[in-house]
């Protein structure tokens, strides 16, 4: 069991929690390798770097991250049968490189809430979210920001009107109704994992740091 009775109950409370080295430092190392192969970028070389990278990406070393351990974190956090969470066949590269605008706070948003997608608010469309870190992250260098007990605010406020909250983009722009209180942002090192819950506000965040935050996302 890759978790402990606190980490559960973080999670019920916050609607996210950050599990530290949950990815053994070589198998990181090997997916941010593999990451930088896919970008046909440098890393030793910041001509080379996009200005960010988000693509899908199959390469064994990705999917090597995710480990029997990380299914087994998945699956208490969701409270569905471990034989429930299978492995994926890839992930979502989601790369923030270093920029030269001002810092601020970002905004927090939910996932699936493309009107397009047409994502109803309910069943929820997915039972919980990864972010799972290839590169250590310090303070503004893109970590994720998050609102702590915002899941429950915002599952408060799709109930108060459900149909006028049927679609997740609808709920997405009214979340200020909702009070979210503030965040707090994240600055994990490789091998952690952000687990979170599909109604907690979260945000990427500007990098001023001297280095691209390397990050794959995942959701069952």
């Amino acid at each position: 069991m890759p978790l402990l009775p606190n980490q559960l109950d973080a999670y019920a409370r916050d609607g996210f929690v950050l599990i530290s080295g949950l990815i053994p430092d070589a198998s990181a190392a090997a997916a941010a390798d593999a990451m930088w192969i896919a970008m046909d970028a440098d890393p030793d070389d910041r001509t080379t770097w996009p200005e960010g990278y988000f693509q899908g990406l199959d390469d064994p070393a990705i999917v090597a991250c995710y480990t029997a351990d990380f299914l087994t974190a998945a699956a208490a956090l969701s409270g569905h049968p471990r034989d429930s969470i299978g492995a994926p066949g890839g992930a979502l590269a989601i790369n923030i490189f270093p920029t030269a605008d001002a810092w601020h706070m970002p905004n927090p948003h939910i996932d699936h809430a493309i009107k397009e997608h047409g994502h109803r608010t309910f069943p929820l469309p997915f039972r919980l979210a990864t972010m799972t870190f290839l590169s250590d992250v310090p303070e503004r260098g893109g970590g994720t920001a998050v609102w702590p007990g915002s899941h429950q605010r915002i599952e408060a406020l799709a109930h108060s009107d459900e149909d006028k909250y049927e679609y997740m983009w609808a709920l997405n722009q009214d979340m200020e109704r909702a009070e979210l209180g503030d965040p707090i942002v994240l600055a994990p090192s490789r091998g952690d994992v952000l687990f979170y819950q599909c109604l907690c506000a979260h945000s990427g965040s500007a990098n001023k740091s001297d280095r691209p935050r390397l990050a794959l996302n995942y959701k069952w």
